[in-house]
């Protein structure tokens, strides 16, 4: 049957109507975040464009200062290879030396022309069997080139001086 009187609408709980604000709510705020992403992205697709082009069109300027650098530190590389190539090595006469003289010859002065390759000694012994000794030790050694006895005298206590010059081989004192 149909009633006539009508009755009263029971009213929604509180819960509700505090769920249907949040989910209203809620719905605002993902329609406007989802255009500020949108714009977001864009630009940004814009901003990464223009990158992509200014990398592929030309150098940045960071890449040119970087550039500038490594060329600044390849030319004091390249300075220091060339005076390092013509730097001798002297020390190795020493070392020629000490392997290569004789126990009963003494030398008294030295003098190198490394430009020359010539080392200049002279010195004493007591004979002149040792003093002939000592030049074929040095005319044996594979890193002089030729030895040359230049002056020869007999002190007063009867012991040999001399004077001898030897020529080095050309790639003896070069840096290895």
């Amino acid at each position: 049957m149909v009633e006539i009187i009508p009755k009263k609408v029971a009213p929604l709980s509180r819960w509700v109507n505090i769920l249907f604000y949040f989910s209203l709510a809620l719905l605002v705020f993902c329609i406007a975040d989802f255009f500020i992403l949108g714009n977001s992205i864009k630009k940004s697709q814009k901003a990464l464009t223009n990158l992509e082009d200014s990398l592929l069109s030309g150098k940045t300027s960071e890449r040119i200062s970087l550039e500038k650098e490594i060329l600044k530190y390849q030319k004091k590389t390249e300075d220091f290879s060339k005076i390092i190539g013509g730097h001798l090595e002297t020390l190795k006469v020493f070392d020629l030396l000490q392997k290569n003289c004789h126990p009963k010859v003494w030398f008294s002065s030295f003098s190198l022309d490394s430009k020359e390759r010539q080392v200049d000694l002279s010195g004493e012994t007591q004979s002149f069997e040792s003093l002939g000794q000592q030049l074929l030790i040095f005319q044996g050694e594979d890193s002089v080139e030729s030895v040359n006895l230049e002056k020869v005298s007999i002190s007063k206590e009867g012991k040999i001086g001399f004077s001898l010059s030897l020529s080095l081989i050309p790639n003896f004192l070069n840096v290895q």
